[in-house]
This record gives structure tokens, sequence and C-alpha cells, in this order.
């Protein structure tokens, strides 16, 4: 099974007009997952972890699951994700 990872982040500067200034990363970034609680989210994220795992660059450090997919997450599991990490990646599937 061939998966395609599309970024969601758009093209050009925010509705403020001004430049998107992206905040410097280290050498080494330190990587958090967060799975929605889908079905399939947990396949999407093996995926993601595949195509870090060839930049050593990027070290995952963290991946936590949400209750349910229909909540947002709760501060502990917001606080356990971000703790320790340079960049979050966020995922949903059906």
């Amino acid at each position: 099974m061939k998966q395609i990872i599309l970024s969601p982040v758009p093209d050009g500067t925010p509705a403020t007009g001004a430049p998107v200034s992206p905040r410097p990363l280290t050498d080494r970034v330190r990587v958090g997952l967060l799975s929605n609680g889908k079905p399939n989210t947990s396949h999407l994220l093996d995926g993601v972890l595949e195509v870090l795992a060839g930049d050593p660059r990027f070290v995952p450090v963290a991946r936590v699951q949400k209750e349910s997919a229909s909540t947002p997450a709760d501060q502990a599991i917001l606080d356990r994700l971000t703790a320790g990490v340079d960049l979050v990646v966020g995922a949903t599937a059906d």
C-alpha cells in the first residue's frame, strides 16, 4: 500500500499580510505525534515515522492518542506531547 503525505500548510501569507517566519529548527528536531483516535490514524503516523526515519535530523520522542476523535485532546495529553519536542505532527484518518 502506497501512502502519499500532503502538507495542510497553505502557500502565501497569513490573513494579516505579514510574511510567514518559521521558527528556525536545530540540527536535531524532536518530533511528537498526535493521533486523533480514528481507526487508520495509526497507519498514517507509521508512514510519517517511516519518512522521518530517512532523515537523521528528526528524532521521534513522543506519540500519543486522544481519548476520542470527537473531542479535543485533554490538557494532560497536550502537556505530555509538547514537553521536550520542537515539532508536533497531528493526524486524522478514516
